[in-house]
């Protein structure tokens, strides 16, 4: 039997505002003694980072770019890796339909006690594996935030945007400048796509963010 999240990690209510709207999500409250303690088992700290517990400033920074440009409230949403699922609980807020995947399972009843929580009744949240993809529909939209940080994830995700994403489609995929694995995946998409480059900023916590967000047009 599973351990349920709120017996592993303390969990606390971030309110947090894009575009005019709020939401209150659940999410790590002792966040500084959490990374402490990882970081005090050395060369395990990396393996062990669980990336879905954090509020990432991609994700805030690409739900508000979507929001901004409108997606048209008639076209599916995947995103992948969502993590905390800021950038798809919020398209969600606007009335966007968007299925939000993860593959950790703690990851995956977070997202479902924030969809919950927030009465997101759009939202859809399921399980994927990039390396055994099951969903069984295809979408006009993909996004992802964040997304890359191993090189092994680079080739899975080449052909899932290539199984899930219908002609004409375009995936968003935003990230801190500093991540160098996304800039290399770009360098790797094959030519079947226009890509767009787009430069952001976001202010936090008296810190100046730098993100790009890279706009994917399936020809």
């Amino acid at each position: 039997m599973t351990t349920p999240l709120k017996d592993k990690y303390e969990l606390e209510v971030i309110p947090i505002a894009i575009g005019g709207k709020k939401l209150d999500l659940l999410g790590l409250a002792n966040w500084d003694s959490f990374i402490k303690n990882l970081e005090e088992q050395g060369e395990e700290y990396i393996r062990k980072f669980p990336f879905w517990v954090k509020i990432w400033e991609a994700s805030v920074v690409l739900a508000d770019h979507l929001i901004r440009i409108g997606l048209g409230k008639e076209k599916d949403i995947l995103e992948i890796g969502a993590g905390m699922g800021v950038t798809g609980l919020f398209l969600g807020a606007f009335g966007y339909k968007i299925t939000v995947t993860e593959y950790e399972e703690d990851a995956l009843e977070l997202l479902r006690m924030n969809v919950e929580h927030n009465g997101l009744d759009t939202v859809t949240v399921k399980k994927l594996d990039w390396n055994d993809p099951d969903l069984t529909e295809t979408y006009d939209v993909i996004c992802a935030s964040e997304l890359i940080y191993n090189v092994t994830f680079m080739e899975p995700i080449i052909k899932l945007l290539r199984k899930y994403l219908r002609p004409g489609g375009t995936v968003f995929l935003a990230h801190d400048v500093r991540r160098k694995c996304m800039l290399q995946f770009i360098g790797m998409i094959p030519g079947k796509y226009e890509i767009e480059n787009i430069a952001k900023t976001m202010k936090r916590d008296d810190e100046v963010h730098k993100v790009f967000i890279h706009a994917l047009r399936l020809k």
